[in-house]
């Protein structure tokens, strides 16, 4: 279901959906009726002046069903849970949006300020910073909250300037850096614009098997024949799926299953493919955060190969539940998955095929009593109700 002027959905109105792409999640569940998607309950968002409550509009660029849409899920649920009227809107119809469709998902977006001027203003990307930093300052709006969601190197030049410039220009009221690592990645900017960056790391409910593996694989025609890896995002550049398929033909008798759809997908079949392992890889396509839970309760190893991350939400979310993980060696991969030493974590440059394959296959050696521990650890360090209480303080307790 769509709303407002541009087409753009809101959150409350959309399936959600680990690693979806530009097909929502409507188009996911009739393509695969056994996935059991989460549908999230409708809740009003009227932000007009009228009523009780601070109001709150989130800006997130478009619907990929990623790390972003679940943080902005989370902040938006415990908001609510505090008193406040959220309305969170997505910007583009979908991320093969045309310039056009852009241009009038920003104008939207100006629009639905302009119109509404709402006390809270929130931006989960670069486009949707600017918008909120210049728009929300010039109606008026109290509190102009965005997110630092991608490393500034990997910005387009022209919005890393214009978001370079409006944080300087006081126009944010606060900068919301999710990580060490990404704050760091900014101390090359002016003072003016570290002033009101401020680090408040990612909280989540750590993900729950409901089926046991004998009941999860046959869901998926998955044999149940060797060590089972799983990678859960965005079929994408960034996300690296590509090394971890290089490196499948070095594991033997290892399955990798990918949960997650996106513009990568007919590159990465042809791949397996070439290197002769395609009956070896499972693309489920879209999944929801339900099914997540039971995929990452029967596999034995979470691959993790991202180029850039600014915290690794789905490596957090493997470590919460207990699985093995070998990931790309950056640093910030290393900050958020540390606990103090003795991780079951295997950090490794992905380019390097052969020592990523051998990383997969020590992961065989992990106790139980290993990833339990870690897992606890985890969860006690990104709790949720700890990320929601930052939130509450600067949103609601601020009113």
């Amino acid at each position: 279901m769509f709303t407002g002027q541009w087409g753009a959905p809101t959150l409350q109105q959309t399936k959600f959906q680990f690693g979806a792409d530009a097909r929502l999640a409507t188009a996911g569940a009739a393509t695969h009726p056994e996935k059991d998607p989460l549908l999230l309950e409708p809740r009003s968002a009227n932000l007009g002046r009228s009523g009780s409550g601070t109001s709150v509009l989130q800006l997130v660029h478009s619907d990929e069903g990623g790390g972003v849409e679940a943080l902005a899920q989370m902040i938006s649920d415990g908001l609510q849970r505090s008193g406040a009227r959220v309305e969170t809107r997505f910007i583009y119809p979908g991320i093969s949006a045309t310039t056009a469709q852009k241009l009038r998902g920003v104008a939207g977006a100006i629009m639905k300020i302009a119109r509404t001027r709402p006390d809270t203003l929130i931006a989960y990307q670069s486009t949707a910073s600017v918008i909120v930093g210049f728009i929300g300052a010039l109606v008026g709006c109290k509190r102009r909250i965005v997110h630092q969601t991608a490393m500034p190197d990997e910005i387009h030049p022209a919005v890393r300037l214009l978001d370079a410039a409006m944080g300087s220009a006081g126009l944010y009221s606060i900068n919301i850096a999710n990580s060490a690592a990404t704050e760091h990645a900014f101390r090359h900017y002016p003072q003016r614009y570290r002033r009101n960056l401020r680090r408040i790391d990612h909280g989540l409910d750590a993900p729950k098997a409901r089926h046991p593996r004998a009941e999860v694989l046959p869901r998926y025609a998955v044999p149940d024949d060797g060590l089972l890896l799983l990678n859960a995002g965005r079929l994408c550049d960034q996300k690296g799926q590509n090394q971890i398929i290089r490196a499948l033909p070095h594991v033997t008798g290892a399955r990798l299953i990918l949960a997650g759809g996106g513009p990568n997908e007919n590159h990465l079949r042809e791949l397996a493919r070439s290197l002769g392992v395609a009956d070896r890889i499972h693309f489920l396509g879209i999944v929801s955060r339900e099914a997540l839970g039971d995929l990452l309760g029967a596999v034995d190893v979470f691959v993790f190969p991202s180029k850039w991350e600014t915290f690794g939400l789905a490596a957090v979310e493997a470590a919460m539940a207990g699985v093995a993980i070998v990931a790309a060696d950056l640093p910030v991969l290393r900050e958020v998955l540390s606990v103090g030493g003795s991780e079951p974590v295997s950090f490794v440059d992905p380019d390097d095929t052969l020592a990523f394959a051998a990383a997969i296959g020590a992961q065989r050696t992990r106790t139980n009593g290993d990833l339990d521990k870690f897992a606890q650890a985890i969860r006690a360090k990104y709790s949720r109700s700890r990320m929601l209480a930052a939130y509450n303080e600067l949103v609601v307790a601020a009113e």
